[in-house]
């Protein structure tokens, strides 16, 4: 069953403003009036690789009125029912009757708690903070929900509370989107004829005969696609036609999701096919990377050539690399395969538990540089989203780190959980709760 978290505490502490930020979405209405709230709104919120249905509630105080009664007994009976209690204060205020009765109710609940103070931008009300953290409910959360602080913290302190069962999920590999991408004349139109078993593109030894998109519905074995093929860069391209074709290239590397660079095996050193490998990948497209008309060359060594494609271009290091002729049809049988290969890690979902036993060894093996003295700390790393796979790491000195060592960790993150050479994106977020220690 899906674990439910409610957020409960009395009006105007900014409980709805905390489902909003969680959320991501302007939902719950909010605003300085008290008891704007008299719903129970629920949504199913994904934290990562977890998920948990998250219910905002009216604010709980004790009243005369029978219509207020009725929102107080069903809120409780609702709280029942969660798993997960977000107990919110307001961190400029004084604790009032009403606080202590929530406490109350919360404590013969004898549920999981996590204590917020919210609104604790600018001055806050020290009183109050050492009264909720000595609650014996534990460490209280100091957020400001209006100004976004502190709750990524929030966020993974939910996370953490939520049991593993019936709560992880798999992304999706769905139908894709291919361009066919490269330099003018390394057969990216013959490819692309070849793909779709007809003869859709001109083909020819001139240079920029494809000029505009050409896109057609095709399948690779159960795999349904929508391919384009784009106009080929040159080292010229001052021509206004030339211009125009490029930015056609360039639109589609940026909305399809795979992308076959195309190189010549003659000349796949030239630098312009680095600026080509450089530009599809600073996109965080998935790709492969085919050395066509091997046809034309009798003796050559693909490991020669694929150590020197990776030492010019040090990013694609284990991406796939295939040889090919696509004139004599040769070497695509392995195509479909390694399609559905990267696609699989550009869509990768790693569990946090595994990914923080990775960081830990890590970090063990090679710890950040000191920052003026101090001990820089990566405390937890979650997975935000995948296709490109990006992750958070968080750090009590994140500006600390330099870019040799966040290298260090993107390479190792690669190779740990055989990424392939996929574009990773890592940001390094800092630590900002007053009561964490450095």
């Amino acid at each position: 069953m899906l674990a439910r978290t409610i957020i409960l505490g009395k009006p105007n502490v900014g409980k709805s403003s905390i489902f909003n930020v969680i959320l991501k979405k302007k939902i719950a209405i909010v605003d300085d009036f008290s008891g704007l709230t008299r719903d129970l709104r629920k949504k199913t919120i994904k934290l990562w690789d977890k998920k948990c249905e998250m219910v905002d509630t009216p604010g709980l105080f004790n009243s005369e009125d029978k219509l207020e009664k009725n929102i107080l007994n069903s809120t409780i009976d609702y709280a029942k029912l969660a798993n997960i209690i977000i107990l919110v204060f307001d961190g400029k205020a004084e604790l009032t009757i009403d606080d202590h009765k929530i406490i109350k109710i919360v404590r013969k609940l004898n549920k999981k708690v996590i204590l917020v103070i919210n609104k604790t931008e600018g001055k806050i009300n020290q009183n109050l903070c050492e009264t909720v953290n000595n609650l014996g409910l534990g460490q209280a959360n100091n957020i400001s929900a209006t100004h976004n602080q502190s709750i990524d913290q929030l966020k993974w302190k939910l996370y953490k509370m939520i049991d593993d069962k019936d709560n992880s999920f798999d992304e999706k590999v769905e139908d894709v989107s291919i361009a066919i991408v490269g330099k003018t004349n390394t057969g990216k139109s013959t490819i692309f004829n070849l793909i779709n078993k007809k003869n859709i593109a001109l083909t020819g030894s001139l240079p920029h005969l494809t000029r505009d998109s050409i896109e057609a519905y095709s399948n690779l074995s159960d795999l349904n696609i929508k391919i384009f093929d784009t106009a080929g860069f040159s080292n010229n391209n001052s021509e206004k036609v030339n211009k125009l074709s490029i930015e056609q290239t360039l639109k589609k590397i940026r909305l399809c999701k795979f992308i076959l660079i195309i190189l010549d095996i003659n000349n796949y050193f030239e630098k312009i096919n680095s600026k080509i490998i450089s530009l599809v990948y600073s996109e965080n497209r998935c790709y492969v990377v085919l050395v066509n008309k091997i046809d034309s060359v009798k003796d050559f060594s693909r490991r020669m050539v694929t150590d020197h494609l990776y030492n010019l271009n040090p990013q694609i290091k284990q991406s796939p690399i295939l040889f090919v002729s696509a004139k004599d049809e040769i070497g695509f049988k392995d195509l479909y395969t390694v399609i559905k290969d990267q696609l699989s890690s550009w869509n990768t979902r790693i569990k946090t538990n595994e990914l923080n036993r990775w960081l830990t060894k890590v970090v063990k093996e090679n710890p950040p540089p000191l920052k003026n003295g101090n001990i820089v700390k990566l405390k937890y790393i979650v997975q935000v989203s995948v296709s490109p796979p990006k992750f958070n790491i968080f750090s009590n000195f994140p500006n600390s780190l330099n870019n040799q060592y966040k290298r260090y960790i993107s390479n190792k993150l690669k190779r740990n959980f055989n990424l392939k050479g996929m574009p990773v994106k890592i940001l390094f977020k800092k630590t900002s709760n007053p009561y964490e220690k450095n």
